[in-house]
């Protein structure tokens, strides 16, 4: 059995970060990484390190206590490990294919490049201002 190829380094970093979807080049590898053993650490760690360094950094824009980051990555850490499975499930889903490997009929943008495209940075954005908006609200809240 081959070795799957991993997806060049920027695409690997968005693919971590914030679920950019791969595609058919990389399949055997996203397949291999997402059913592997200790997935959600791999995709969990980096996220989670970006959000306390996001909320870290508007924490003290703001003058909150960026302490209260702790308490909110232990809730998001123990709750994926409890949703493990269906976290594996969707991400199996939001990379188009299933637990075989198959692409998913309903995932029509997986073959075309400018859609996955267009797909990836739309719900990055989404994903980024949902996430700036709730840590802002987060550092607002904890000023004293």
């Amino acid at each position: 059995m081959a070795v799957p190829v991993p997806p060049p380094p920027v695409v690997l970093l968005a693919y971590r970060l914030v679920g950019w979807r791969v595609g058919p080049a990389h399949v055997e590898w996203v397949l291999d990484d997402i059913v592997r053993r200790g997935w959600l650490l791999r995709q969990g760690l980096p996220a989670l390190a970006l959000i306390m360094m996001t909320g870290g950094l508007l924490a003290a824009a703001v003058g909150g206590d960026a302490n209260r980051l702790v308490g909110l990555i232990a809730v998001l850490g123990a709750v994926s490990a409890f949703l493990r499975h269906q976290l594996r499930d969707r991400a199996l889903r939001q990379q188009g294919i299933d637990a075989s490997g198959t692409r998913l009929v309903d995932a029509t943008w997986y073959d075309d490049e400018v859609a996955r495209r267009r797909r990836n940075v739309l719900s990055t954005v989404a994903t980024l201002v949902t996430l700036a908006a709730g840590l802002t609200i987060l550092a607002l809240r904890s000023r004293p």
